[in-house]
């Protein structure tokens, strides 16, 4: 700008979610995360969620995030200023902690509320002036979430929200899954760049597997606080967050951010989340050691380590409804089986079905009130046994290109030639092995692999 400031411009991905709606949202929330719950999120100074602009798009103009993106540099930072970014973490999602909502569904502003829209009422420590403040700015609405908008879902009469209860909205996500195979998949050739299962490839198995989700949903989720309707940025790591000195100066990304069941929008922050054996301090072998490597590789464990100790304890002790949903048994299979519900079909179906024969054999861990809605015939497991050896080798691909490429096709721009490069070869391969009508499908699929003239 003219004053040497530098403003953002955001233009929404066309598949990011629906029209008006997806940068709407974003943009309230963001100003609610800063006005209201006081996190420090850059301002907003100008948007349009109409593309007929000058620019043509939908965009969003913000401040600069103030600081240093934390991705950049978090493998240099010492690890006692580590620790004061953590503080921050837990004080942020003490902050999310401090209300909940009436209603599950996405925040926009009041004055652009649409038909579907309520009142944004909130329940918490509040002052009343604040909680004012918030029923005449902003409501809650339909939610954005692309799975309620992808395809033929956008033109279809989907319940999409404002939801009072949290079993609503994910009967809400199985009818519509249901609803879209029955109108719209039609089963899948064989071959492609990966094995796909017989289940993958047949609507009715998807179909079927959804009716068990809807058997097991009144009561898969627990009771109480601890589905409360609460807003949660749930993407904090490295990439997100901007430091100066050692404290976080501003956490961006709100696009994906709603008001959902707190047990299924809590988890450990990436920054801190570490999945192997706690070694709080360097072994007494240390010293001796003569590899390099190796000597590196127990610093790192030590201090990952340290990290997420440290994140439990002090969420323990501040946040304890988090620490509570975050130790509940089967959480992780709980939390899943929602997160893999959300579109079988272009997904994969083996998950899915992983997670509901986990709920079926852990079932009195999750609830002890009624007798397991669902079962698994032996047919039925030794099918999914089967499918799952192809499944694990693709599983093993993806696992080795971690920080390379991401599952959903994401990689950064030093990697992106590269990594097509790599997809151009799989493709190349897939031709050569296929053949008629298989062919003709891959082919078609896989264009946005072709190699570079």
């Amino acid at each position: 700008m003219d004053d040497g400031s530098i403003v953002i411009a955001r233009i929404p991905n066309p598949n990011a979610g629906p029209p008006f709606k997806t940068t709407a949202s974003e943009v309230a929330t963001m100003d609610f995360a800063r006005t209201v719950l006081e996190i420090p999120v850059p301002k907003v100074l100008s948007w349009s969620g109409e593309a007929k602009n000058p620019v043509e798009s939908e965009y969003i103009l913000m401040e600069e995030a103030t600081g240093n993106q934390l991705g950049e540099n978090w493998d240099e930072i010492e690890l006692h200023d580590k620790l004061k970014i953590v503080d921050d973490i837990v004080a942020f999602e003490t902050k999310f902690l401090s209300f909940s909502f009436s209603r599950y569904g996405n925040l926009y502003f009041a004055n652009d509320a649409f038909p579907g829209c309520e009142k944004a009422e909130i329940v918490g420590n509040l002052p009343q002036s604040v909680k004012d403040v918030v029923e005449n700015r902003f409501v809650i609405g339909p939610v954005v979430d692309r799975g309620f908008w992808h395809q033929e879902r956008a033109a279809m009469n989907l319940d999409r929200g404002p939801w009072e209860r949290a079993q609503d909205y994910l009967r809400a996500i199985a009818q519509r899954e249901i609803a879209w195979i029955s109108n719209y998949a039609v089963q899948k050739p064989l071959g492609g760049l990966f094995a796909v299962s017989e289940a993958q490839r047949t609507p009715d198995a998807h179909i079927t597997l959804y009716k068990k989700f809807l058997d097991v949903i009144e009561y898969l989720l627990p009771e109480g606080d601890q589905i409360r309707p609460t807003l949660w940025h749930w993407d904090i790591h490295a990439p997100n967050i901007f430091v100066h000195k050692d404290r976080i100066t501003s956490l961006i990304d709100w696009q994906d951010a709603w008001v959902g069941p707190l047990f299924l929008q809590a988890r450990r922050p990436r920054l801190v989340d570490y999945n192997g054996e706690l070694m709080l301090k360097l072994p007494k072998s240390y010293d001796v050691l003569e590899d390099d490597d190796e000597k590196m590789r127990v610093r790192t464990q030590v201090e990952k380590s340290i990290l997420l100790w440290t994140y439990e304890t002090e969420t323990k002790n501040v946040n304890p409804i988090l620490h509570d949903i975050l130790q509940a048994d089967q959480a992780r299979t709980r939390r899943d089986t929602v997160d893999f519900s959300a579109n079988t079909w272009d997904g994969d179906i083996i998950p899915f079905r992983q997670c509901l024969i986990r709920i079926a054999r852990h079932w009195n861990e999750i609830n002890t009130k009624i007798p397991c809605p669902i079962e698994f015939t032996d047919e039925e497991l030794k099918a999914h046994l089967q499918d799952g050896e192809g499944w694990n080798e693709n599983a093993d691909f993806w696992d080795s290109l971690q920080g390379f490429v991401h599952r959903d096709g994401w990689t950064s721009n030093e990697n992106y030639e590269h990594a097509l490069e790599m997809f151009a070869e799989l493709r190349d391969q897939g031709l050569q092995s296929l053949s008629g009508e298989e062919r003709v499908a891959f082919e078609k699929n896989t264009r946005w692999a072709v190699r570079k003239s």
